[in-house]
């Protein structure tokens, strides 16, 4: 019996000796707390005003906030449309026509309205890094708040595609509305939303819940893209979510951009 006992002294000593506590990746991944800003414009191929003037509009607000991230949000009856118009608009209306904007928790057509929000503090950043492997990319994310916080926070990662040929012999992609804007003959869909981290819904993912000082998590997605998609990435967006009847319920709160 005494064997025993000290066999098992003995096996429990070893045990604790080699048992080590987690160690931290560095990811190489550093959020900052600049406002990057974000805008979504909810667009459509037969929208003569989308391609009139709601493209240049949301490239103005791209070149405005060349690190923010950017949606264009295709509707119903066109070929880049999913269900992830309907899970925006769920919670940032379209007013009820298109094109229409909302510029962070804003609603808006001002030429003005994204230097007004990168004037604002952040509380939070994200930063990340994703690579294509096949039919599939991962997106390993890093998000940081600089202060204390209450509330829900949720973080999006969304695919989206550049380039995507708009001009008079692109069949169903041809852009209506684009004589003036793009005499040329070259109009191309850039922002276009394409895939969500969480399938059907653009808000995300739950991250963290009354967050403290300097609090940081690590996230990492696997999203499937489609072969056709020729210029995907991904773009990143913090949201803190309302549970009054507050509109839009998922307040914007930073993002980031980054093409690869």
């Amino acid at each position: 019996m005494k064997k025993l006992l000290f066999l098992f002294i003995v096996s429990s000593l070893m045990f604790s000796a080699c048992k080590k506590d987690p160690v931290a990746t560095d990811n190489g991944l550093n959020p900052t707390s600049t406002q990057n800003g974000f805008a979504v414009n909810y667009t459509a191929t037969w929208c003569f005003y989308c391609g009139d003037w709601g493209e240049l509009l949301t490239h103005d607000y791209a070149n405005a906030a060349p690190n923010g991230a950017i949606v264009a949000s295709h509707a119903a009856s066109d070929p880049m449309t999913n269900n992830l118009y309907a899970s925006f608009t769920a919670d940032r209306t379209t007013g009820g026509g298109i094109p229409s904007f909302w510029v962070g928790d804003v609603m808006t057509t001002s030429a003005g309205a994204m230097t007004a929000l990168l004037s604002q503090a952040a509380p939070c950043g994200v930063d990340y890094k994703y690579s294509v492997s096949g039919s599939t990319m991962t997106i390993d994310t890093k998000t940081k708040f600089f202060s204390a916080a209450t509330g829900d926070y949720y973080l999006s990662v969304l695919i989206v595609e550049d380039g995507i040929n708009g001009n008079s012999t692109a069949g169903n992609y041809a852009q209506n509305g684009v004589t003036n804007s793009y005499p040329n003959d070259d109009f191309k869909h850039d922002f276009v939303l394409r895939a969500s981290n969480v399938a059907g819904n653009a808000y995300g993912v739950l991250i963290t819940q009354n967050p403290a000082a300097d609090f940081t998590i690590d996230k990492s997605f696997t999203i499937a893209l489609d072969p056709t998609w020729k210029n995907p990435y991904a773009e990143c967006i913090i949201w803190k979510h309302e549970s009054s009847g507050a509109v839009p319920k998922y307040k914007y709160m930073n993002s980031l951009r980054k093409k690869m």
